[in-house]
């Protein structure tokens, strides 16, 4: 899953903490959500503009959201990253 390790931040995701990290991850995933016990998000570091904040929002739908599948959080994840990067948000790097 995950070969080299970033900074790891914390986000609070309907009252639970979450582990939030940028590393390189091994395979074709750009981003993982871990539950259970080592829960943590990960996200693939080399990542950049409108992908990454795609990434950033489907694995943050993932924590908030586990009942819902797949196609329903990669659905909302990309039409949220369209409607914010079309309003201007960016990423300071």
């Amino acid at each position: 899953m995950a070969a080299r390790s970033g900074k790891v931040k914390r986000f609070t995701i309907n009252g639970r903490a979450w582990p939030w990290k940028y590393t390189r991850l091994k395979g074709s995933a750009d981003g993982w959500m871990i539950e259970g016990k080592g829960r943590r998000i990960l996200i693939e570091s080399a990542l950049r503009g409108r992908r990454k904040l795609r990434v950033e929002l489907h694995e943050f739908l993932h924590a908030a959201n586990p009942d819902h599948d797949e196609a329903t959080t990669d659905r909302q994840s990309t039409d949220l990253a369209k409607i914010l990067w079309a309003l201007g948000y960016r990423m300071a790097e």
